[in-house]
């Protein structure tokens, strides 16, 4: 008896009821949703790399560069010259807890999956699985790297400590493990206050555990670790959670990619996507005792949005990492270069306050005089710089009786490079608005 042949609606024979050819990726089975996220990611790669060169140019290599040689000037004058009371028991912890807490995920959602995924809800974990892992391959190698690096300097100083660093190497890696799967846990809890009070708990237990281990004999420190982190696991049982949290997951994404696209900006003009914008009562003063004129509107909105925007939160966590490293190295010139890269890395960013509103449609209709985007962007950018190098220079003030000449030195020197940073900024924001125009 001969077999009968059916033929798709393209003409082929299909194949175990399937209406596409032999060798292609069925989309809604494991191997297509994990094929779906790779185009996606391959789609948003592609629209950051054909920036990389103008980045390069742009002095992003050379700023890499003089950081890796001052380091290596300073680390290797610690090793072989270790200051009395050096506080790496300090120093380690803090940089380690930040790396152990820290977990994002690149899905890569777009607004429609709410519409063509929603009935693959159940089968969506193949999607989220390589996102997970590469959120936590890539931190746990930067912790790693900062854990090794510091290690030296460590054992130097507290040779006979129980923190071996093979044990302490798995101690990190099982809180990004814990850490990253409560991350997770976040975005799927159905309240978003009760996912703000985690986010909370998991930096709390990360500085806890952390500082348990280096602080506390073995003994003491496995049981605080064992206890924190089976209490943290067990409170994250008890939310009620979405199987899929669709919107948080997308907004999330949205957020991720624009900051990409915004940390691009820095160095050469890219399309931007809708900024976040970010509730902070406590700076919701500033801005108000700017003259009601039309020449300052444009200066207004600029400050008000600088302040509610993300380009404000990375501005204050470099001149945070800054003043911290010069604490450490403020009594040599080591700290004077460390400043005035910090200083260099924040201006660079603030080249971002040029994109600011320029494309919106409103700007173009209201009496906003010529040339006002540029100076309200200048006026900002150049408030910003004096502040921020200001917080940096605090540690200074340690060694201004014993060493006067540096601390002024060194606060000169960065408010110097404040204003070449913004006559440079002025003339390169002429120039792009002159070729936009």
């Amino acid at each position: 008896m001969t077999g009968r042949t059916e033929n798709g609606e393209n003409g082929r024979p299909i194949v175990s009821g399937l209406p596409w050819a032999p060798g292609t990726i069925a989309p809604m089975t494991a191997e297509g949703m994990t094929a779906m996220r790779g185009k996606r990611r391959s789609v948003f790669l592609g629209r950051i790399l054909p920036y990389m060169p103008y980045i390069i140019q742009s002095g992003l290599a050379v700023s890499v560069l003089l950081l890796l040689i001052l380091f290596s000037a300073w680390y290797t004058s610690i090793l072989q010259d270790m200051p009395a009371g050096f506080p790496i028991q300090w120093i380690l912890p803090i940089l380690i807890f930040p790396l152990a807490a820290w977990s994002s995920f690149r899905t890569y959602l777009q607004s429609a999956d709410t519409v063509f995924l929603l009935p693959l809800e159940t089968q969506m974990k193949a999607y989220f699985a390589p996102a997970w892992r590469a959120g936590v391959t890539g931190k746990l190698l930067l912790a790693w790297l900062v854990l090794l690096v510091a290690w030296p300097i460590y054992i130097r100083v507290l040779p006979d400590d129980h923190a071996n660093l093979w044990a302490s190497l798995l101690l990190v890696l099982g809180l990004k493990l814990l850490f990253a799967y409560g991350a997770w846990q976040e975005h799927r809890m159905v309240s978003a206050r009760q996912s703000d009070v985690y986010r909370l708990l998991r930096w709390v237990l990360s500085v806890a555990i952390v500082f348990a281990w280096f602080w506390l004999p073995l003994f003491w420190s496995v049981i605080a670790i064992v206890v924190l982190a089976a209490l943290y696991a067990l409170a994250l049982r008890f939310p009620p959670k979405h199987r899929v949290p669709w919107e948080r997951l997308i907004a999330v994404e949205k957020a991720q990619a624009g900051r990409a696209m915004r940390m691009l900006g820095w160095f050469v003009d890219v399309p931007t996507q809708d900024p976040r914008v970010y509730r902070r009562s406590l700076l919701s003063g500033v801005g108000r005792s700017i003259p009601w004129k039309p020449e300052e509107a444009y200066r207004f909105l600029l400050t008000r949005s600088f302040i509610r925007g993300d380009m404000l939160g990375m501005a204050a966590r470099l001149a945070v990492v800054g003043f911290v490293l010069q604490l450490l190295a403020r009594e040599s010139w080591l700290g004077v270069a460390l400043l005035l890269l910090f200083t260099f890395m924040i201006g660079m960013q603030l080249n971002g306050l040029r994109r600011t509103h320029a494309d919106s449609l409103w700007l173009g209709l209201y009496p906003i005089p010529e040339d006002s985007r540029v100076r309200a962007g200048l006026h900002l950018m150049i408030r910003v710089l004096f502040i921020a190098s200001a917080f940096m220079w605090l540690p200074f003030l340690l060694t201004l009786p014993s060493d006067p000449l540096l601390a002024v030195g060194a606060l000169a020197a960065a408010w110097v490079l404040c204003f070449l940073l913004h006559n440079s900024a002025g003339r390169k924001w002429r120039k792009l608005e002159g070729e936009d125009e």
